[in-house]
C-alpha cells in the first residue's frame, strides 16, 4: 500500500502538469477551509505542489509507512491513513475557519503515519541531524520518542506562530491534527491487536532495540562536520 500511495501521488503530480493552471485546480480540488467539504478534503491529499513537495512528503510515507503497514496489514493502514488526512484537515479548518486559501499536500495523513510509528516503535533507532544549509554539522544517535516528539513540538510552536503571521505557507496545525489522530489509532490498534500480531510486534521492537544496541556498541556517537 506504501508503493501504491507514493505512485499515486506521483502520477497525479504529473496529472497536474498537463492539466491546466495550478491554481483552479487547487482551488477545485483543494480544502479550503472557508469552504470546508468532505470530498476536498479527501481529493487535496493526493495533489501536490511541485516535485519537492511531493518528495518530502513521500520520503516521510516510506520511512514511516513500511513498519506501520507490516503490523496493521495493507487495508487497516489505508484506512488509518486516510482517517489521519482527515484529522489534519479538520484541525486546520478549527484554527483557519476564515482562509480561503486552498491546502493540498498529504503531510497530514503521513503525519497520522509517523503517530502511529511513535506508538507502535517508540525506541526505534533514530538520528537526529543537525544541518546549516547543505552542511551535516552534528548527529546524535537517539529513539523515535526523542526524534519524532521534537518534530511535532517543533510543528505545533510554528502552528502558533502561524496564527500570530499569517504568512507561513505551511498548515502545520494539519500536521499536529494528523499525528493526534495517529497517536490514537496506534493506541487503539495495540490494544485490539491480535495476540499473533502483538508477538510480531513485540519481536520488531525488540529487533530495532537490538540494532541500536548493536549500533552504539560499534560506533557510538558521530560527529559529522
Amino acid at each position: 500500500m506504501v508503493v501504491g500511495l507514493i505512485v499515486i501521488n506521483s502520477a497525479l503530480l504529473v496529472l497536474t502538469w498537463f492539466a491546466g493552471p495550478t491554481e483552479t485546480l487547487f482551488m477545485k480540488y483543494g480544502f479550503t477551509p472557508s469552504h470546508p467539504q468532505l470530498s476536498t478534503a479527501v481529493t487535496s491529499m493526493f495533489l501536490h505542489v511541485g516535485f519537492w513537495h511531493l518528495f518530502g512528503n513521500m520520503w516521510f510515507l516510506w520511512m514511516f509507512g513500511n513498519q506501520v503497514e507490516k503490523i496493521l496489514g495493507r487495508w487497516l493502514f489505508c484506512l488509518v491513513y486516510l482517517v489521519c488526512g482527515l484529522g489534519g484537515d479538520f484541525l486546520h479548518y478549527l484554527l483557519n475557519s476564515t482562509s480561503a486559501i486552498p491546502s493540498v499536500g498529504a503531510s497530514g495523513a503521513i503525519s497520522g503515519i509517523a503517530g502511529c510509528f511513535f506508538v507502535l516503535f517508540p525506541k526505534a533507532n533514530f538520528d537526529l541531524v543537525f544541518y546549516f544549509r547543505f552542511w551535516a554539522l552534528k548527529t546524535i544517535h537517539t529513539y523515535t520518542s526523542i526524534a519524532v516528539g521534537a518534530w511535532i513540538a517543533e510543528q505545533a510552536l510554528l502552528g502558533v506562530l502561524s496564527l500570530k503571521f499569517p504568512s507561513f505557507s505551511v498548515a502545520f496545525w494539519a500536521h499536529v491534527g494528523g499525528f493526534a489522530v495517529g497517536l490514537v489509532a496506534g493506541g487503539i490498534a495495540v490494544v485490539l491487536m491480535s495476540r499473533r500480531k502483538k508477538l510480531i510486534l513485540r519481536r520488531a521492537r525488540r529487533r530495532s532495540l537490538q540494532m541500536r544496541v548493536n549500533r552504539e556498541t560499534d560506533s557510538g556517537l558521530q560527529l559529522k562536520f
